[in-house]
């Protein structure tokens, strides 16, 4: 394992690696694939894949983001945060120009608040996401979430006006910081707590496990109830405002997507020091290029789509794909193991110029 790093930062890449698993399994499904299964096995797994594998991701990009900040001093860790900050935004215009779910875009707003967001207490920082939460569904209540959505293409309107980047960037994009922010707070709030210790990792398996359970659980219940209640809500818009689908991210999404993180973490924690270096140092080697994989899968699947591949494979087609193209960044990435990924390399050129870590 010495090669590797210790247990409990090779099960934070690990997760990181799973995260990036799951969108490019759920997004080669819906670029590639002529139907989203709705039930069997591969409904299971596309449920999971489903904005949560990027709850994940955001997740544990906090907790990147707060163990980088701890190695500089306050305002050398603000400047290369912020500098960052900019060249993921760069890189979050130019890729939702081809793919309108990027998540690049909320991570550098994530990084630009970053240094403040770090001087708060955890607590804090906890309340904040629960806040998020909470202020989504009241903004839905005023302002029309639907406005600029083609529901029956999902595709959304407007994307590139002023008012129309601003506003699916903030509140009714695929991925808006309200609330999705929330999701890099808890990660900042992980990073400063004793993951080695095993009570942790229970926690975090027994609390992700009933956290998911309940938000499913309270998702059928509230679905059978607007059976009963309101019967002339279709089953597209009963599970928009009761179910745990990403779109929108209302709090039974939020509540799965954190149960399913700290299933995710928990489990790596709980593995690691029981599995072969032989398995884990592939899966961390790719956990620590996630940016690069993350950009590298979605030109793959737009050069498989205007070639001609376009939701017209079937699912189970469409998911191997997804699984060989993970395959293939595996194994690229266990070979170059002794390089950064090559976004990552530019970001720390970029980034750490003239920048020294504490002592």
């Amino acid at each position: 394992m010495s090669r590797v790093m210790r247990p409990r930062d090779a099960a934070v890449d690990m997760a990181r690696a799973l995260a990036i698993l799951g969108m490019f399994v759920i997004h080669a499904v819906l670029v590639l694939g002529s139907i989203v299964p709705r039930d069997g096995v591969a409904s299971l797994i596309l449920w999971w894949c489903d904005g949560r594998a990027a709850a994940t991701f955001v997740t544990l990009a906090g907790f990147g983001v707060a163990r980088l900040a701890a190695k500089y001093s306050p305002s050398e860790g603000s400047r290369l945060l912020r500098r960052r900050a900019l060249l993921l935004a760069v890189l979050g215009v130019l890729n939702h120009a081809v793919w309108p779910g990027d998540i690049l875009r909320v991570y550098g707003v994530a990084l630009l608040l970053a240094p403040l967001l770090l001087q708060w207490s955890a607590r804090t920082r906890v309340a904040l996401g629960l806040a998020l939460a909470a202020i989504f569904p009241l903004l839905m209540s005023v302002i029309d979430w639907t406005h600029h959505w083609d529901l029956e293409t999902l595709t959304y309107v407007g994307a590139w006006t002023p008012s129309g980047f601003v506003r699916s960037l903030f509140y009714d994009g695929f991925r808006p910081v309200v609330p999705w922010l929330g999701f890099f707070l808890m990660g900042t709030v992980l990073a400063e707590q004793p993951l080695h210790e095993p009570r942790m990792w229970r926690r975090l398996l027994w609390a992700g496990a009933a956290l998911t359970a309940m938000a499913v659980g309270a998702s059928a219940a509230l679905n059978q109830w607007l059976v009963r209640v309101a019967p002339a809500l279709d089953a597209l818009t009963r599970e928009g405002l009761v179910g745990t689908t990403s779109l929108p991210p209302l709090p039974l999404f939020l509540l799965s997507a954190v149960g399913t993180t700290w299933l995710v973490l928990g489990t790596m924690l709980a593995l690691v020091p029981h599995l072969s270096t032989r398995l884990i140092e592939p899966l961390v080697a790719t956990g620590r290029r996630a940016l690069t994989w993350y950009l590298w899968h979605i030109v793959l699947l737009m050069t498989l789509y205007v070639s001609g591949a376009k939701q017209s494979l079937p699912p189970g087609v469409a998911i191997g794909v997804g699984l060989m193209a993970f395959a293939g960044a595996v194994a690229w990435s266990h070979t170059h193991r002794a390089e950064a990924g090559w976004i990552e390399r530019q970001m720390r050129r970029w980034s750490e110029g003239g920048t020294t870590r504490m002592v």
